[in-house]
């Protein structure tokens, strides 16, 4: 796993092991509609982190919402990956997504943002 996109000292609290998410999506990112075989994990794997981190730490906002603070965090964060965000935004928004199935505490009947 990629450590690159971490911001130093920052670790989420979302209760899910950072593993767990690049472990799920290092399964899945080849079948989804938004992958390019030009890519790697690597270049997607931050997105992913992003998307699920960010929907542990705004659970109460949708992510129509969130996904503006997003697009200026990817520019800092997205370490060695080669996504623009216009890439990236696709990838994050399925770590959003998918968050809730890595961690079901995250579902507590707040707006889903989907």
């Amino acid at each position: 796993m990629s450590n690159d996109y971490q911001i130093p000292g920052r670790v989420p609290n979302d209760g899910v092991p950072r593993q767990a998410v690049s472990d799920y999506w290092r399964d899945r990112y080849s079948n989804e509609p938004y992958y390019d075989n030009k890519l790697f994990f690597d270049d997607y794997e931050p997105a992913y982190q992003m998307g699920h981190a960010s929907r542990a730490d705004q659970i109460a906002r949708a992510y129509e919402e969130v996904e503006r603070e997003l697009e200026t965090r990817w520019a800092a964060e997205r370490g060695q990956s080669r996504l623009e965000w216009e890439q990236a935004r696709l990838a994050v928004r399925r770590g959003w997504e998918e968050a809730l199935l890595l961690d079901p505490r995250l579902d507590k009947g707040t707006p889903r943002g989907t």
